[in-house]
């Protein structure tokens, strides 16, 4: 046998190169900051609103950002949208790395890549929820990196989710398992994050009416704050109005959907890489250029947008001449030259979606004709300063940053310049200052005629008063800063010492098979009946529990201990429990009072010593209305203790599916109980769990059974499951019980023994579902 090369006629005639699921994770090494990330994925529900036009609804896009006192684990970034939905064949596609139904110039995203660098690089596992008007269900794709590699694939599993109703529709993605470095940026830094996403996308909020919501706030586009196209200045006898227009049509060519090479509309295969798919588009360079009333060190420059979305954002660069002749290729500063120095007002807002983009989408392509066509339109050929390009022997240039830096470019006060004065000095603090009060919609300062009378002031000190200051805004309203600290009132939970005594094999293997019944344990004793018992209970299965010796099984059997300590062993699957549903706690207590009678050689009547111990050592086991209110309110406080840290990791979220009824009710319980916080704090931390009614803890699991089921809240099984309706089944008995508990507490109302014993049992069989005691996750 030969371990040489195979003879050619073994040798494959191709090979697979296919990549490893691992290169999904290696995109999330791609430099991509958190708030980029979002709006990857906002651009894809913007890219669905932009070609399906004549919406009823208004475009919405929601993002939901990890709560302040989350962690990585539980922390969530949720992004969702009104848009019209996917079908599976388009979700398939759409979640392919590097496959896009958008063409390189149509559309603002690529799905397949600007989804799977996004979603990679802020954590491990992305689900995908999507439907259409009338389809019955929400289609639900789970995409988990480490499952994908340890695997070794690429198949993802595919469930559905059934609607509320038949018209919902849009895409919703989740984001968990936060990777830690970006989990602090997601959830400490969200007024940054709305700024950009503001910012980026200030036209198509704007202009086009969408709606971006960020933890229940809509970003509010950044608005240039520019001089009225009414304002001018005149140079040479020319007058030169403070905002120029801009509208350069360029003639229709080719544009390859495949590869973006622009052709000859008379080619019908792209000379580049052979694809049939070309189609005619349109070119043109369109916007303004225009005078900011203030000036600024770092806020100026133009904003170049591709399909609506910001890629240049106040880019300086074309205030640069770069002299064809010079070879290093540094550029000559021409923009701003005077003092304050480095301070400039040029801005503007120039589309150009026929000009390709990087994958980040934080460049265009430089080197292309496109963006040399766009760079000539805006600022000609030769230098902007005229003497300057007299001297390169370049003709007048008489473009819009050309006509712009011949009237502005000095910064001295007064009408001239259009520059507010005080009649000695410039006011370039004071203008400044007025321009924060145009962003945040102070409506005296929304025009320029602030900014203009200052001007007209300098020019004309006498007979103008001083424009007084503006007044200081609400900025030390109360926040509070006083840390309220825990004042919800702890119950006691006197956790008995379970004597670890040396016990015979029998007891040791109905402890193995068994687990504890906290709300039967403590101590149970009577006046004039010795020492009190401490007991502690024990629930078996898959062991029968025999007396003594004795080969009859029983359902209790009450075992002494040391001292007074008692252990209790139930059988649970004795038929008296599975065959005659006798309540448990019920024949415990019998056989403790029997148990109490025999040590004591008490004469009195059994059922006497039932009753009460059951009145005295088990208050919380009385069915009547406050009791059983009282016993599902300590219910609901463990489950909400074990909700906030999950809550906390997308609280804003969570709170969107609230009702707005239960919302305004947190908010009222939230007053009446003097909360000394401030309620905003409480939102963005997850505290409103605290606050809303019963009900609403119900409609929270219900929504997301994905987040509290398997273990994290409750024991029941949910993703674990791979059959739909086992889902459902599991998700609909935990709801049920939780409901059950929910109207006890919200509402008590006077009830028949038959509902009060169900009240009961569905407070003993919620709390058995919490993943421990304690009501915490696991």
């Amino acid at each position: 046998m030969t371990t040489g090369s195979p003879t050619r006629a073994h040798r494959p005639a191709a090979i697979n190169v296919q990549p490893h699921p691992r290169l999904l994770s290696v995109l999330g090494d791609i430099e991509f900051a958190p708030w980029q990330c979002i709006a990857e994925l906002v651009d894809n529900a913007f890219d669905e609103f932009l070609r399906h036009d004549g919406h009823e609804e208004t475009p919405t896009v929601v993002v939901s950002l990890p709560g302040r006192n989350s962690t990585p684990r539980d922390g969530e970034v949720w992004v969702k949208d009104n848009g019209p939905g996917m079908t599976l064949e388009t979700l398939n596609n759409a979640l392919r790395a590097g496959w896009t139904s958008n063409d390189r110039y149509g559309r603002l995203g690529l799905f397949g890549v600007g989804f799977n660098i996004a979603t990679a690089r802020l954590g491990h596992v992305a689900v995908v929820r999507t439907a259409r008007v009338g389809d019955p269900d929400w289609t639900v794709v789970t995409v988990d990196l480490r499952a994908m590699v340890a695997g070794g694939h690429f198949d993802l599993p595919v469930t559905t989710e059934a609607k509320t109703s038949p018209e919902e529709h849009g895409t919703q993605i989740v984001i968990r398992q936060l990777k830690p470095e970006h989990h602090d940026t997601l959830s400490r830094q969200q007024p940054k994050i709305k700024q950009a996403l503001g910012d980026v996308y200030s036209y198509l909020l704007a202009d086009r009416g969408f709606r971006l919501i960020v933890d229940r706030e809509a970003v509010k586009p950044r608005r240039a704050c520019v001089w009225s196209p009414e304002r001018s200045v005149t140079r040479n006898g020319q007058k030169i109005p403070a905002v120029i227009h801009v509208d350069h049509t360029l003639s229709p060519r080719h544009a390859c959907l495949d590869c973006g090479l622009w052709q000859d509309v008379d080619d019908h295969v792209c000379e580049d890489c052979g694809s049939g798919r070309l189609e005619i588009r349109e070119r043109r360079i369109w916007g303004w250029v225009g005078i900011q009333r203030y000036l600024s060190t770092s806020d100026y420059g133009i904003d170049f947008l591709r399909n609506g979305r910001k890629i240049l954002v106040r880019d300086d660069s074309l205030f640069r001449w770069d002299d064809p002749n010079e070879p290093s290729g540094r550029g000559e500063p021409e923009y701003p030259m005077e003092v304050p120095a480095g301070a400039g007002r040029i801005v503007g807002e120039i589309h150009i979606d026929h000009v390709r983009v990087n994958y980040q989408k934080n460049a265009f392509e430089y080197e292309t004709p496109d963006w040399k066509r766009v760079v000539r339109a805006l600022r000609g050929e030769g230098p902007l300063l005229p003497k300057r390009a007299r001297a390169l022997g370049y003709p007048e240039n008489a473009s819009p940053l050309a006509l712009l830096v011949a009237g502005y470019r000095r910064n001295v006060p007064g009408l001239n310049y259009l520059i507010p004065g005080d009649g000695k000095v410039a006011l370039h603090q004071r203008a400044r200052e007025w321009a924060e009060l145009f962003r945040k919609g102070d409506p005296e300062y929304q025009s320029d005629e602030q900014w203009y009378l200052a001007a007209q002031q300098h020019d004309n000190p006498t007979p103008v008063p001083s424009v007084p200051a503006p007044a200081a805004g609400d900025i030390l309203a109360a926040k509070g800063l006083l840390d309220p600290g825990p004042n919800a009132e702890q119950l006691p939970m006197d956790a008995p010492t379970i004597a670890r005594e040396s016990e015979d094999d029998r007891r040791q293997r109905w402890r193995s098979r068994g687990h504890r019944l906290p709300d039967l344990e403590g101590r149970y004793g009577l006046p004039g009946h010795g020492a009190a018992m401490q007991v502690t209970a024990w629930l078996v299965h898959g062991e029968p529990v025999t007396r003594g010796d004795d080969t009859e099984r029983v359902p209790v059997y009450v075992a002494a201990g040391k001292g007074s300590s008692v252990e209790v062993f139930i059988d649970g699957d004795h038929p008296v429990f599975t065959d005659f549903a006798v309540d448990t706690r019920d024949l415990v207590v019998l056989e403790l009072a029997e148990y109490l009678r025999v040590r004591d050689r008490s004469d009195r009547a059994l059922s006497a010593v039932f009753y009460d111990l059951k009145n005295k050592c088990l208050p919380d086991h009385k069915i009547a209305g406050p009791f059983l209110k009282e016993a599902a309110e300590r219910i609901l406080t463990h489950i909400r203790e074990a909700l906030q840290p999950v809550i906390a990791g997308n609280s804003s979220g969570y709170w969107s599916l609230v009702p707005a009824e239960d919302q305004a009710a947190a908010e009222q319980t939230f007053a009446l109980e003097g909360g000394y916080a401030n309620w905003e704090d409480m939102l963005a931390g997850g505290e409103w769990i605290d606050f809303v009614p019963a009900l609403a803890l119900v409609r929270l699991v219900t929504a997301r059974p994905e987040a509290f089921l398997d273990g994290r809240i409750f024991r029941s099984a949910y993703n674990s499951l791979s059959d739909l309706v086992a889902r459902k089944v599991s998700m609909e008995r935990l709801v049920d019980l939780l409901g059950d508990v929910a109207i006890l507490a919200d509402r008590p109302a006077r009830r028949g023994p038959e509902e009060l014993q169900r009240g009961r049992l569905s407070c003993f069989l919620l709390e058995q579902e919490l993943a421990d005691p304690e009501g915490k996750p696991a």
